[in-house]
């Protein structure tokens, strides 16, 4: 919104300066964005007179008459040579002699047209930088006194505010809004316009009627009747000050409407009297398929309730937004039934966004107006429209105000303000503060009483006051001080926050990609995986559409859909993984079905394992191996080393994997997650090509566990020694099962141990495989000889050959 700090001097008295004004105003919260001169370039430009038109020198190349003409000044005399149509005798104008300076143009010099000398320029309003329009001069009033500065005399020499208001400050969309801010930051005083309204002996009510049958969308609705008025172009003062806040001069009475919005923030409408059928308003709602031309040409539909303003017969305007075509203020009108009122907020915002109808009017209901305004707005709109139009005022208000609002009222503690700020101004100061923003305050008894006006819509409770005082006192009145006397607290995050952080850390580093899918899902999908019993899923009560009605029983099918889009974009190979809360019904004791939730880290994987090059293989897959490899990396960083595999019931073997290509991963009786190949019936479900495998992990679970201690070890000093080990056992017994019983001999000496080999074939017949361990042996404090790494690697072959019957194939 664009104020002019003239304009809002009328209303405050201060000596601040255009920019100085600006920064107290955008520490108190009401943001200036932009402070620029009304016309930048404008000096010496005085009131003139044309005495008389002399001749006429011909047809410009722009096909303008030009003439001849003789332009007084106090004491002096020019001629100048003009084509504007509208310069004759007796008019006056703004007029540039030589030596003065105009936007655009520079200096005006004396030349010679069409062999006379011109001795300055009698300008328009595009010559004078207000505006494009370069049909005629801009004519000044008879009484405009001749030879005075052009820029005084229309308010040209002022600063434009460009001004910033939040949602919920529609208390500041005026000028009189802003300067009440200003009186309270500065101690200025602070003056409301002042209304002196002539009142004609007709009443208003055998004039016109009002009928409001929607007291929802249109709690109250006041008008006055004007009668005896003239349409005539508005008196330059008024037109400038609309054009400097960016509005478009139209004619007397409309402009009106548009100066009382942009003082007193009041949006008002001007219905021709006459237009209106049976001299009567109604306020209703839109019926079906209804329409209405507006007054920008258009015939519109109207949604269904719709707050329409109509006569009798039809309706002439959208309540809050726009007039209609039909009852404007047109050249021959006289008399104009002028209407200020109160719209529901969401009414307007409803309205507003279903037309695509952006106005003024509705920019300013939507946010909420003042519901006690319109009575002094009319007033001071008949005032103006009367001595502006030549008209009178029908004696009365038309008042329709069914329910009246009662006002707020709320204790203020000054204790409250010391303890949210830290700070408190003295009594007196936050007194005065609140009384300047129209705050009415009681400060009888030791908690402050104050009520708030209506214009105050944002201020519902007690911190909301504590707002109010502190921004205005200046934030910079707040004392630095450090929290709790300097003793800084850590942050101390929740621990499924850390345990999430640092596996996610290492699955990226391992090369996964961290990825966020949706938590709704489609139900008919699931049951395709595997997810067939409703009951297990949780139903969003208003879901967006049926493919996202139900909430993740898992992770994996927004993970495989994150793989569909890849496949689809020709990216086959992909390592991606998730942290995110899935959900499941849970039957408390009442018998109640509340979501239990559940945070999970889930990941997939498909295609090669290795980036694709020249170099590297195209037979090189990930396999389920590596999706166990990944969990178990996981797992280590959040600090558990100890996990292991385990088949599951026969009962709760999931449908969305292959049958023995998966297990579960438990900590004993603690359930971590499971890993495996995921079917092809559920990889069907999102066309996935190739074979997917996949890994689910309770972070919820990992996080119940205690936090792993930091050990610190020194890097070893002495060198390690490598030994490998081959068997060959029986196809039922497991790699894991071998390397569990080689730890819990706790060999202290042996490190590491990594198995690298798999093997099944005819060199070791059907029903066998074979198996190879690479074991690492080191001390911390010697070098080990060969007679004790051999001791030790005879005590791991004769431990496994007795408990798996294993065969040894070579060291």
């Amino acid at each position: 919104m664009k104020i002019t700090l003239r304009w809002l001097r009328e209303f405050v008295e201060t000596d601040l300066d255009a920019r100085a004004l600006a920064d107290r105003l955008t520490n108190a919260g009401i943001g200036v964005e932009q402070i620029t001169p009304v016309v930048e370039g404008l000096t010496g430009v005085v009131v003139g007179e044309i005495e008389a038109v002399e001749r006429d020198l011909g047809v410009s190349a722009a096909g303008h008459v030009n003439r001849l003409v003789r332009v007084a000044l106090p004491g002096r005399h020019l001629s100048v040579v003009c084509g504007a149509p509208n310069a004759e005798p007796g008019v006056r104008a703004a007029f540039a002699p030589p030596g003065a300076r105009l936007p655009g143009l520079g200096e005006v010099k004396a030349a010679k047209i069409r062999g006379v000398v011109s001795e300055g320029i009698l300008c328009s309003e595009k010559e004078l930088g207000l505006s494009d329009d370069h049909r005629g001069l801009l004519v000044l009033p008879p009484e405009a006194p001749l030879g005075a500065d052009v820029a005084t005399y229309l308010g040209l020499d002022d600063w434009i505010l460009d001004i910033e208001i939040t949602p919920n400050r529609p208390d500041a969309l005026s000028v009189v809004g802003v300067a009440r801010e200003v009186a309270a930051l500065t101690g200025a005083p602070f003056r409301f316009p002042k209304v002196q309204v002539v009142e004609s002996e007709a009443e208003a009510a055998t004039l016109a009627a009002l009928d409001i049958q929607a007291t929802d969308l249109c709690p109250r609705f006041c008008a006055r009747v004007i009668t005896g008025l003239t349409v005539k172009p508005s008196p330059p003062w008024l037109a400038q000050r609309l054009r400097a806040v960016g509005l478009r001069p139209i004619n007397n009475l409309v402009d009106v409407t548009n100066y009382i919005m942009w003082e007193l923030g009041q949006p008002l409408h001007a219905f021709d009297l006459d237009a209106l059928a049976q001299h009567t308003v109604v306020v209703r709602r839109a019926r079906p398929g209804e329409r209405i031309k507006t007054l920008d040409g258009q015939e519109r539909a109207v949604p269904p309730d719709t707050a329409l303003v109509c006569d009798p017969e039809r309706a002439v305007g959208i309540g809050g937004v726009m007039g209609g075509a039909d009852s404007e203020v047109t050249d021959s009108t006289t008399g104009v039934l002028l209407e200020a009122a109160y719209w529901d907020p969401g009414s307007i915002r409803r309205t507003s966004r279903a037309l695509g109808l952006s106005t003024d009017a509705a920019y300013r209901f939507e946010r909420g107006g003042d519901i006690e305004a319109p009575p002094d707005v009319l007033a001071r709109a008949a005032q103006l429209m009367a001595e502006l139009g030549g008209g009178t005022v029908a004696r009365g208000l038309l008042d329709a105000y069914a329910e009246p609002r009662p006002h707020r009222r709320i204790s203020l503690r000054p204790a409250r303000i010391e303890r949210v700020v830290g700070a408190c101004p003295p009594r007196a100061e936050a007194v005065r503060i609140l009384q300047a923003l129209g705050f009415a305050v009681d400060d009888s008894a030791e908690d402050l009483q104050v009520v708030v006006p209506s214009f105050r819509r944002d201020v519902h409770q007690e911190d909301d006051l504590v707002e109010e005082v502190v921004r205005i006192w200046g934030y910079d009145q707040i004392p630095l001080t450090l929290a709790g006397g300097g003793e800084i607290m850590p942050v101390k995050r929740p621990s499924g926050l850390r345990v999430a952080r640092v596996m996610s850390r290492a699955l990226n580093a391992a090369g996964l990609f961290e990825c966020v899918s949706w938590s709704f899902l489609d139900p008919e999908r699931l049951k395709r995986m595997g997810w067939d019993d409703p009951a297990a899923l949780i139903a969003l009560q208003n879901p967006s559409s049926v493919e996202r009605s139900v909430l993740r029983p898992s992770l994996l099918p927004g993970l495989l859909e994150v793989l569909a889009i890849n496949a689809s974009r020709q990216m086959p190979d992909a390592r991606l993984f998730e942290v995110g809360n899935v959900f499941a019904p849970h039957r408390d004791e009442d018998g109640d079905r509340p979501a239990h939730e559940e945070l999970r880290l889930g990941l997939v994987l498909t295609g090669l394992r290795a980036a694709r090059a020249w170099f590297a293989g195209s037979r090189d897959r990930v396999d389920v191996h590596d999706a166990k490899g990944l969990a178990e990396l996981a797992l280590h960083a959040a600090g558990l080393t100890d996990a292991a595999t385990a088949d599951w019931p026969a009962d709760r073997v999931p449908a969305f994997l292959e049958p023995g290509r998966g297990a579960r991963l438990v900590r004993g009786a603690l359930e971590l997650g499971w890993f495996g190949e995921v079917a092809l019936a559920a990889r069907e479900v999102f066309d996935l090509p190739g074979p997917v495998f996949a890994a689910e992990l309770s972070v919820s679970a990992l996080a119940g566990l205690p936090a792993p201690g930091v050990k610190y070890e020194p890097l070893p000093r002495f060198p390690a020694v490598q030994r490998d080990l081959a068997i060959v056992v029986g196809s039922e017994v497991t790699a894991g099962a071998i390397e569990a019983a080689i730890r819990a001999m706790r060999l202290g000496l042996l490190t590491r141990i990594t198995l690298f080999d798999v093997y099944t074939g005819g060199q070791v017949g059907p029903g066998r495989r074979s198996l190879a361990w690479s074991l690492t042996f080191q001390a911390p404090d010697r070098t080990l000889t060969d007679a004790e790494v051999n001791r030790l690697h005879e005590r791991i072959v004769a431990e496994i050959a007795g408990r798996f019957g294993a065969e040894v194939r070579g060291a």
